[in-house]
């Protein structure tokens, strides 16, 4: 199981607080690959508004969603292609630094070859959800990396196996 921060709904708003840490993105002005605490660092990671965290220090990556609206498929749960995206990018992140831990993972490219993905639960509006990817092999250019989605309660929503290619940046 992976471990997020506690949700904070002192208002009582029924959404969770936003993750602690610095903002870090183009309309800062900071260095990305000073900061372990990652938003908008891409089109699509502004869009849908997924944060990464890889301040664990554990090699694993992991990526932290809100649910709104905007997320939401016509049942009013977290949309499967959403799904994708959120272990898409902490299978990725993870697969950088599997190559390099010893520079920021922005400074190692990948791009996916394989991501297949298993829903086996689901995830409702006001909820986070929770991808935290593994890297179980490879070696110079190409390595394995399988991923999980968990709600903010534990519960499994979806897996994920896939490959990565680095390139050069």
């Amino acid at each position: 199981m992976t471990s997020a921060p506690p949700p904070d709904d002192a208002g009582g708003s029924g959404t969770p607080d936003p993750l602690p840490g610095p903002e870090i993105g183009p309309e800062t002005g900071s260095d990305p690959t000073s900061s372990l605490l990652l938003r908008d660092q891409s089109g699509t990671q502004a869009m849908v508004g997924y944060t990464v965290d890889l301040r664990a220090g554990d090699g694993r990556a992991r990526v932290f969603l809100d649910i709104t609206e905007k997320h939401s498929n016509r049942n009013g749960m977290l949309h499967g292609g959403l799904m994708a995206v959120l272990m898409d990018a902490a299978c990725g992140f993870t697969a950088s630094m599997s190559f390099d831990d010893s520079v920021h993972p922005l400074q190692v490219p990948v791009v996916t070859v394989s991501l297949t993905l298993n829903h086996v639960g689901g995830a409702r509006l006001g909820q986070r959800v929770i991808a935290t990817g593994q890297a179980t092999g490879g070696g110079r250019k190409i390595t394995h990396v399988t991923g999980q989605l968990r709600d903010e309660d534990g519960a499994l929503v979806a897996t994920a196996s896939g490959v990565f290619r680095r390139i050069s940046g």
